[in-house]
């Protein structure tokens, strides 16, 4: 690994570290409501059917997705860069998940070790996407699949500017929090090839290209209005963007 490379890993990090103190109290990141951890159920068990697989957790942070996964009978694994996310993550998950720092690009792990790997809002932060493809694909067994939520977070619109604005001040008002320390630097932005998101072509692009076979995709639409429902009129007001699960076969 390059020394560039290092100082983006070492930011990134130290990034989410500072995040980890109120990243459940996110809406988007934190699963707010019964409704909204059966939406993610029912989409998990639509993109990896299947009874007690073995399913890796990639940037898995505060273990919202690894803990909706063990619920469903699933042996997990989850890992993240941040100590201080996987300290979240173990203080709250059943003793069932095993939680462990590791690189997303460059997973700790032999080949074929599980059935399926799964990623929320993890691709847009990585300097080396078509990496990450490559080292997801490989841990994965013959016929797994890997899946991948995110989507598009600032499109560079005057209407999401304007919205993002509202609602950061309004959080900053009620809740003390200045959202906007949350955020990359433009240096470190300047060094993400996704860092205002991953389009959906983008995304099938990465996934065909590290060999995964049947790539196929969904709209979030129905969870995200599940989402809103539970949400804060602050939180409402930034909250629309094109989001998506896409998959691959190994």
């Amino acid at each position: 690994m390059s020394i560039n490379e290092n100082k983006i890993k070492e930011e990134i990090t130290k990034r989410w570290d500072y995040s980890s103190q109120r990243y459940d109290t996110y809406h988007g990141h934190g699963v707010k409501s019964e409704e909204e951890a059966a939406a993610w159920k029912a989409l998990f068990r639509q993109v990896i059917p299947g009874e007690e697989l073995t399913v890796l957790d990639v940037g898995c942070g505060t273990g919202e997705m690894s803990r909706m996964l063990a619920d469903m009978g699933h042996e997990v694994t989850g890992i993240d860069l941040s100590e201080k996310m996987l300290a979240v993550a173990k203080s709250k998950a059943p003793g069932s998940i095993e939680f462990r720092i590791g690189d997303a690009e460059n997973l700790p792990f032999d080949k074929g070790k599980f059935d399926a790997v799964v990623t929320r809002h993890v691709l847009w932060t990585l300097p080396n996407p078509e990496k990450a493809l490559e080292s997801w694909r490989n841990v994965l067994k013959p016929g797994g699949k890997v899946v991948v939520i995110d989507g598009i977070w600032g499109n560079g619109s005057l209407e999401t500017r304007l919205r993002r604005k509202i609602g950061n001040l309004m959080i900053l008002i009620v809740e003390r929090n200045d959202i906007s320390k949350d955020s990359y630097t433009a240096e470190m932005n300047a060094m993400l090839p996704n860092a205002k998101g991953v389009s959906l072509d983008k995304a099938r692009e990465y996934m065909e290209k590290a060999g995964l076979k049947n790539v196929h995709s969904m709209g979030l639409n129905d969870l995200v209005r599940i989402q809103k429902k539970h949400m804060p009129f602050r939180y409402k007001v930034t909250y629309k963007y094109d989001y998506y699960a896409i998959c691959g076969l190994k």
